[in-house]
């Protein structure tokens, strides 16, 4: 029988793992979005978009390869490898949940990649510096003027896309990556605690635990 305690746990444990899961999932497809989608337009004689994923740009109609842009377009596969991961944990731990099956392991793979999160924050952090000054160069004033007068060549303004370019902010970044591995350690915790309990209503635990040295 549960004590009172493991009764507010495990209701608390249900309610978080159902949280963590569906939160788990929106993450990983909010971030894949926010990393392939455009964010950057540019105009003028120079054309395109910029992603963190991709970017296609073309000068004067002849296609313009950016070395910075391309090496975050290559770190951020690891990104995106793991935002399909969050995203497959988050729907098989809902549906161990709902089927009636030992959910233990879909928490534990939530865990997993909370931890993952946490230190590929810093990495989503430096790609979105790299790109926007990356971004910044694309702004250009060819025009110039000389002793024989003006001599113009064109310009190319860069325009953050909305709402992809304002809603990938290191804050908004930070707020949503450090939620979901609060809200996850959380669950993990009480699954934990829970647990304790269990162990400790068998007797050999008991027993072991509440040996008296040398006795």
């Amino acid at each position: 029988m549960l004590s009172r305690e493991e009764l507010i746990l495990v209701r608390r444990l249900r309610k978080l793992v159902v949280l963590a899961s569906a939160y788990s999932t929106f993450l990983g497809a909010y971030i894949t979005y926010l990393i392939t989608a455009p964010i950057y337009l540019v105009d003028g004689v120079i054309k395109g978009y910029v992603a963190l994923t991709h970017h296609e740009l073309v000068f004067y109609g002849t296609p313009v390869r950016h070395d910075a842009l391309v090496s975050a377009s290559f770190l951020s596969l690891s990104i995106l490898a793991l935002n399909t991961y969050l995203v497959f944990a988050g729907v098989l731990t809902l549906y161990l949940f709902f089927s009636g099956k030992n959910f233990n392991v879909g928490v534990k793979w939530l865990f997993g990649g909370a931890l993952t999160l946490l230190a590929f924050s810093g990495l989503l952090l430096a790609i979105i510096r790299i790109v926007s000054a990356a971004a910044t160069q694309l702004s250009l004033n060819l025009n110039q003027v000389t002793s024989a007068g003006a001599l113009y060549l064109g310009t190319s303004n860069v325009y953050t896309v909305y709402p992809t370019g304002y809603l990938l902010s290191p804050l908004m970044i930070l707020v949503v990556t450090q939620a979901y591995v609060v809200l996850v350690t959380a669950t993990y915790l009480h699954m934990a605690l829970i647990d304790e309990y269990r162990l400790a209503r068998q007797p050999p635990y008991r027993e072991t635990r509440y040996r008296v040295v040398g006795s």
